[in-house]
């Protein structure tokens, strides 16, 4: 028997069919400057941009940053471009009108949109208070439970995780034990990250409960139940990859075996009945993750496993652990540090602050309800091969869903965006496209001037000279022959994705997360934040979807008068020029502000601004509507008396989000009189208001200062290679 199952695995070896799809991507690892703020601080976002498979240092040199809070609405979005090394800062200042709340922080580029935005960067950005975590267990005990694959069949050995947190959801060292009816089958312990792996022989008629006792209080959580069906197991040694496809009492027909890695892309493995275990050989040099799916026929995921390969971590040694106030930390590494890039921050002991290589190898494609094991980062790699198996038990894979991808034409949609590109479609009246000719971006700022050309369908692309936020453009095409016309521009390029928040609602397909005596189909956590700053986890019952939310538009007329003026109000102040309307709305500045055109030129151009927030960053440029319709401040100023105007009201960001896009400062939204004819654009054109480059200032990997204060602090180090590798690391020290 032993010749005959050698024998098999050696057959089964090499099942790899040759068809690879290609999945190229782009990774981010996000911070801050302050791991907690309040309002009117100003926050400098760093970062720094990677490929996905390492063949090259990134695709993109274009990042956008958004900010939004726990209704998913984005209160900032920014546009920022790498430097040659991939980093990344930009600065944003936190509105004085933001309550305190813990909001999110998420990175993206135009290529990465072409997968699920699930799959972003999301960091917390706590206003007006600090997360931490506790100190000390509270009383209390809940259980999750994650067998291998996300199935448990009978008859046959399966490995689960376990998962023992306080009722406050810090992680629990403690023992327990298992019994089978009253046959104790386990007795063991759990880790300190609140992990532990059991291996169970499932029968019909067992029945299975995990006791523990904890401050003097017994608890039992039944394990899940069996499954018909098929799932997965696999296990790491070296190079590779042992897997067998297990099932209860159902063969294997129409389902299909894949594996997905990151730096190489998605493979399928033979499978069939006969064949439904085997071996795969891995590139000794291949690190990174191995995801293994089955899937039915219809490209479901049925059962996932989940396999880790982290390079060794570099050397690198904190000095010494005690420090005086505003001494320099000194760090002894093992390689020069100009073939590496090197960021670092200091927090609170026991503060909330997500490392780098979570980010960018882990996160970036999958997704746990679980914290990571915090040790990950003080221990060596191997003292923790046991906390990290188990917690990649609990994942479940996010980067796309395997029916986009498989026995599809799949196609790039958004491509890596190296330069600034105005692309969309120009069609007549009719909704005919213009067959040809060509089209120019005027800055109406700058009054510098790009060109592009229109296809036979209507598509037009025009290459486009970095451009500041707040600048805007008139576009207009030409065609082939004969005189510009009245277009329809339909731009194509402010798609953005859609707001898949891990802060407000984790959301898991995956079975048998169990929360107490009573089974759940959802494994995430929300959290509460108490007096102390403590972080306290609550385990929902529901499954919650994420879905694209347009917020509805309320009116600031019966809440805010002085922000509204109606007609009679207007009469009554007997307006010469609407600009005395504006100096008469508190919180708006308006002013002719003067700028060097691209010909070297003094131009005056005028400047609504919000006055919210100005001790630190200058207030942003509002938005003008006219009748519904975006238009430029020049011309309403140039074009429209008083007179004729029927209302003028003053938005806030988050009540312009049913009117318009990209109004992050808010809008003056301003209604003509009935009779009166609104605003004719004279030219035959479009003006344009795409989102423009915002430029912090570049990171500083100065001197490594203590802080002044005495106190419990960690140091956080992230480190990127030159070939992409991240490594993250954490040191405890203090401050007298």
């Amino acid at each position: 028997m032993k010749y005959y199952f050698t024998f098999l695995l050696m057959f089964f070896c090499f099942q790899l069919d040759a068809q690879r799809i290609e999945l190229s991507n782009e990774r981010i690892f996000l911070f801050t400057n302050k791991p907690a703020c309040k309002q009117g601080d100003t926050i400098q976002v760093y970062g720094q941009l990677l490929a996905s498979d390492r063949q090259y240092t990134r695709y993109s040199n274009y990042v956008y940053v958004e900010l939004y809070n726990k209704k998913d609405s984005v209160l900032l979005r920014l546009k920022t471009k790498c430097k040659a090394n991939g980093s990344f800062s930009v600065p944003f200042q936190v509105d004085y009108d933001w309550a305190n709340s813990v909001y999110s922080l998420r990175a993206y580029t135009r290529l990465m949109q072409n997968f699920n935005p699930e799959s972003f960067p999301q960091i917390e950005l706590p206003v007006g208070m600090e997360l931490f975590i506790p100190e000390e267990n509270v009383p209390g005990v809940k259980c999750f439970f994650f067998p291998e694959g996300g199935q448990w069949v009978n008859g046959e050995i399966q490995n689960m995780t376990v998962y023992l947190t306080d009722s406050h959801g810090l992680s629990l060292e403690t023992p327990f034990y298992i019994l089978n009816h009253t046959d104790t089958v386990i007795n063991t312990i759990s880790l300190a990250s609140g992990l532990q792996t059991i291996r169970l022989l499932p029968k019909d008629g067992d029945n299975f409960v995990l006791h523990v006792a904890y401050q003097g209080e017994k608890f039992m959580f039944p394990l899940p139940e069996r499954k018909l069906g098929h799932t997965l197991q696999s296990v790491m040694n070296r190079n590779k990859i042992s897997y067998k496809v297990i099932s209860d009492g159902e063969r294997i027909t129409k389902e299909r075996l894949f594996i997905f890695r990151p730096v190489n892309g998605l493979e399928e493995i033979t499978l069939t009945e006969q064949q439904n275990m085997g071996i795969l050989n891995l590139p000794p040099e291949e690190t990174g993750l191995f995801i293994l799916f089955l899937i039915d026929e219809s490209a479901n995921i049925i059962a996932q496993t989940v396999h880790w390969k982290n390079n060794k971590c570099l050397s690198i040694v904190l000095e010494k652990k005690e420090y005086l106030p505003s001494e320099i930390l000194n760090l002894q590494v093992d390689l020069s540090m100009d073939s590496v890039l090197l960021y670092h921050r200091i927090v609170k002991r026991r503060q909330i602050a997500k490392p780098a290589i979570l980010q960018t190898d882990l996160e970036s494609e999958l997704f746990s309800p679980i914290p990571f094991p915090k040790n990950y980062l003080i221990k060596n790699p191997g003292e923790v091969t046991q906390d990290v198996e188990a917690w990649l038990r609990s994942t479940r894979f996010i980067r796309f869903y395997p029916a986009n991808i498989v026995d599809k034409d799949f196609h790039y949609r958004y491509q890596p965006e190296t330069v600034n590109l105005f692309t969309g479609k120009i069609t007549y009246k009719n909704g005919k496209p213009l067959k040809g000719g060509s089209i120019v971006a005027y800055n109406s700022v700058t009054n510098k001037v790009d060109g592009g050309e229109v296809a036979s369908d209507g598509r037009y692309i025009i290459p486009v000279s970095d451009f500041e936020d707040g600048d805007y453009f008139f576009l207009q095409a030409h065609p082939v022959k004969g005189t510009a016309g009245f277009y329809e521009y339909i731009p194509d390029n402010d798609t953005f994705p859609s707001i898949v928040s891990h802060l407000q609602s984790y959301y898991s397909d995956r079975k048998y997360a169990e929360v107490g005596v009573s089974y759940q189909d959802s494994s995430g956590f929300i959290y509460q934040v108490d007096e102390f700053g403590n972080r306290g986890f609550i385990m929902p019952e529901i499954t919650v979807k994420a879905r694209i939310k347009q917020d509805k538009f309320v009116s600031t007329e019966k809440f805010y008068n002085v922000s509204y003026f109606d007609e009679e109000e207007m009469d009554k102040r007997n307006y010469v020029k609407i600009e005395d309307i504006f100096a008469d709305i508190p919180g708006v500045s308006f002013f002719w502000s003067t700028v060097i055109d691209e010909l070297g030129k003094e131009k005056q151009i005028p400047r609504l601004i919000s006055l919210r927030g100005m001790s630190t960053l200058s207030g942003g440029d509002l938005i003008v509507l006219l009748d519904g319709q975006r238009i430029p401040l020049e011309e309403v100023i140039h074009m429209l008396p008083p007179r004729d105007i029927a209302s003028v009201e003053l938005l806030k960001p988050w009540q312009t989000n049913a009117l318009t896009y990209g109004a992050i400062h808010g809008a003056l939204v301003i209604k003509t009189r009935e009779g009166v004819r609104s605003v004719d654009i004279s030219s035959k054109g479009f003006y344009y208001y795409p989102l423009g480059l915002i430029q912090g200032k570049g990171y500083s990997n100065t001197a490594i200062q203590a802080p002044s204060t005495s106190g419990l602090y960690d140091l956080l180090i992230d480190m990127v290679t030159l070939e992409g590798m991240v490594y993250s690391y954490r040191f405890p020290f203090t401050v007298h």
